[in-house]
């Protein structure tokens, strides 16, 4: 072999820059490999491949400075350049990856100490660079860059951040390095117990039920089974614990919770909106209103259904109707009102309601959706986070609005001022029929409408952001904006034709054409247009809120006529010839009245108002007044019998009456039956002057019960609550 592969210690000795001896000490640390000299005088001599690569490297350059020559710290002794160093380094941070970051912070630190040793080693020695850092580090001398990093590089904690540099450690970490690089460095952190134990699914099954049981309810079924399994103890509710602690939560809610409160826990994906535009998408969704109104048909109280529709773009909402209760109605008014406001949508994604799966919006050749060519899209049932720019929505606009009106039943809503106006409010609606407290439907509407308007001209945070001079700052744009923004620019609305917009939003169904007629709901609808079409079917439209007409059309979609309400209908008999029979029944009538009339008054006449109506059975009018006028034969003077006669029969009769009276008032007097105690009560006040001391005594108890503490108000409200004052004279209670 040549010169360069192995040496002798007395050749390494000037090159290395220690004595003979430390590069035996080196060579042994090291584990240098040696093989026989055969130079003279024999001994041995260290072979250069086994030799790391620092020390090769501090070989070379002292032997190229001899020569002369310097030889860049990026080259060893091949002939190849070395690998980019800061390739290196990023392909050794990223094995550091899998650590935590004050783990990389220590290997980073030791890694500092390592490279130092390594230098100093080139000069004196690798026992020697060793011993000096450590004196320095308990003098105090280091660097300020090393001595900022002892404690990061110790990774001791409390007491222990006070330690210095040691020798042991020091070479510990070099011999580390050297063996298996900077992974190595890392620091052993001890690691959780991720074993799951055997009694674990025992006590899921007791933890795990949708009844949601508390960790001691489960922990005591649990010990109920353990026992009747085996004898031996049961884990304590603190082993329990600290299991749990260690296990995620949606693997621990399964089971606990279901369906969407599961799934709020889970992973999912959003939905983005930046490449739709303009009448792509509507969403539509509807919730009953979160407050009382006052019925505009019975007056009672109730809560009204809110359908709106949202363009998905913009946000914006351009549709809304108003209904007693969920249906197809209200959902193709709201869509009427979207198509006409803000055009027709190319999708309509609603859920699974049944006021969005109706037939009049999805029957085939006569669903609206179908006649306006817009595709129906259905969200998953059960999942309504697909819809959740709709939910956000609805809650966004219809919550505030019903926070503005009294009768608000929103759960913010404070339970014992929403109990006390549920109470006023049935209480002057018992009294009066009304209630000022309940807010009329027009009101309802305004108040909603002004809500929808706000809403649109409202900054909305998923729309894109503009800079805003007159607040000086950036801003998102409303739903409004935005949507002037794109008009014109990216979209154009597809509006509905002015002569179709009634026809196109009329609900239709198939019908067979008889005799010029189409029958729909027991109503006859005629047009002469319809007699050549007989016993053919057609399809006929509706108004839902006008049934005086409809509109006919093909199979083909082409529109025939309108057909209006009993257009063939006529009168059973002329009208003339109906007054004249009503006049004559009215004569012969009249005539038997005046024939009845001297029968029983000789000499009466009959008098009839000129305008007076016609008598009819079946006249809505008020009847004919007839008025009588007699004038009998004058009769002959009574006889002073016949006089006393009379007068008796009139004080008898003046008798009876009083006597009749008397008893009307024994039995108004006389006291009820009462089945509740509120009865009696009422009673007692309104008649205060038949009390007894037995009556006295039962008011004295009942107005310190329970029932007269919640009822007070509203005996206060009827005039009827107990003052003091009234039952001072026999009263024996005086908490009262």
């Amino acid at each position: 072999m040549s010169a360069l592969e192995a040496y002798s210690s007395a050749e390494l000795a000037p090159l290395l820059g220690i004595d003979a001896r430390n590069v035996r000490e080196r060579a042994k640390r090291e584990s240098w490999q040696a093989r026989p000299r055969r130079a003279r005088g024999g001994g041995s001599e260290w072979l250069l491949a086994s030799m790391p690569k620092a020390t090769v490297d501090a070989i070379l350059t002292a032997q190229l400075s001899d020569q002369g020559v310097a030889l860049a710290p990026a080259l060893t002794g091949c002939t190849a350049p070395a690998a980019d160093p800061r390739q290196q380094a990023v392909l050794r941070m990223a094995d550091l990856s899998q650590l935590t970051a004050p783990q990389r912070e220590t290997v980073l630190a030791r890694l500092a100490f390592v490279r130092e040793i390594e230098r100093l080693t080139r000069l004196t020695g690798k026992e020697k660079s060793i011993h000096r850092l450590e004196e320095m580090s308990k003098a105090g001398t280091l660097c300020e860059r090393l001595a900022q990093l002892v404690p990061v590089a110790n990774a001791k904690y409390g007491v222990g951040e006070g330690r210095g540099l040691s020798r042991r450690r020091l070479y510990e970490w070099c011999a580390l390095y050297a063996e298996g690089g900077e992974l190595a460095l890392a620091p052993r952190t001890p690691q959780k117990d991720m074993s799951v134990p055997a009694w674990a699914p025992l006590f899921l099954a007791c933890y795990q039920r949708p009844q949601n049981p508390s960790l001691a309810e489960a922990h005591r079924d649990f010990t109920r089974a353990w026992q009747a399994e085996q004898p031996s103890r049961a884990p304590s509710i603190d082993a329990v614990r600290r299991f749990l602690a260690k296990v995620a939560k949606p693997d621990l809610a399964a089971g606990r919770k279901t369906g969407n409160a599961l799934l709020h826990l889970k992973p999912y994906l959003k939905r983005k909106t930046e490449k739709l535009l303009p009448c792509d998408v509507y969403t539509a969704d509807g919730t009953t209103f979160d407050a009382e109104i006052q019925h505009p048909d019975t007056g009672r109280p109730f809560k009204p259904e809110v359908v709106l529709i949202l363009d998905v773009a913009t946000r914006r909402c351009v549709g809304i109707s108003v209904a007693l209760a969920e249906s197809a109605a209200a959902t193709l008014d709201a869509l009427r009102m979207a198509c006409l406001f803000g055009g027709i949508p190319a999708m309509f994604y609603t859920d699974n309601g049944p006021g969005y799966t109706a037939y009049v919006l999805t029957g085939t050749g006569t669903g609206m959706l179908q006649r306006l060519g817009i595709q129906i899209a259905n969200a998953i049932p059960g999942r309504p986070q697909g819809k959740g720019l709709m939910e956000r929505a609805v809650k966004t606009i219809c919550v505030p609005a019903a926070k503005q009106l009294d009768t608000c039943t929103h759960a913010d809503m404070d339970q014992d001022a929403a109990h006390k106006v549920f109470k006023i409010t049935r209480a002057q609606l018992k009294k009066h029929g009304r209630s000022a407290l309940l807010p009329t439907f027009e009101t309802f509407k305004k108040v909603l409408l002004a809500r929808v308007e706000e809403y649109n001209a409202s900054p909305h945070r998923g729309l894109p952001s503009i800079e805003d001079h007159a607040a000086g700052k950036r801003r998102h744009m409303s739903p409004n904006e935005y949507w002037n923004h794109c008009l014109g620019r990216v979209f154009e609305p597809m509006p509905v034709p002015a002569d179709m917009a009634d026809d196109l939003f009329m609900p239709g169904t198939f019908r067979k054409v008889k005799n010029g007629m189409v029958r729909l709901w027991n109503r006859d609808y005629f047009a002469h247009e319809l007699a050549p079409l007989h016993d053919e079917v057609v399809e006929v439209r509706y108004d839902i809120w006008d049934a005086t007409f409809v509109t006919v059309w093909t199979e083909a979609g082409e529109k025939i006529c309108r057909a209006e309400l009993d257009a063939n209908a006529m009168d059973y008999f002329p009208i003339p010839r109906i007054e004249d029979a009503r006049a004559e029944r009215e004569r012969a009538q009249l005539k038997r009245l005046e024939q009845k009339a001297q029968r029983i008054a000789p000499g009466a006449s009959i008098t009839v108002p000129q305008d007076a109506p016609a008598l009819m059975a079946d006249s809505l009018s008020a009847r004919q007044i007839i008025t009588i006028s007699a004038q009998p034969e004058p009769a002959p003077a009574a006889t002073p019998a016949e006089l006393e006669r009379i007068r008796a029969v009139m004080a008898q009769a003046e008798r009876d009456a009083a006597q009749a009276e008397r008893q009307a008032q024994a039995a108004a007097a006389k006291r009820p039956i009462f089945e509740r105690s509120t009865e009696k009560f009422r009673w007692l006040m309104r008649h205060q002057d038949q009390w007894t001391d037995a009556d006295r005594a039962w008011l004295a108890e009942y107005v310190q019960g329970r029932e007269y503490a919640m009822l007070r108000e509203r005996f206060e409200y009827e005039g009827l609550a107990l003052t003091p004052a009234q039952l001072f004279p026999a009263l024996e209670t005086p908490g009262l």
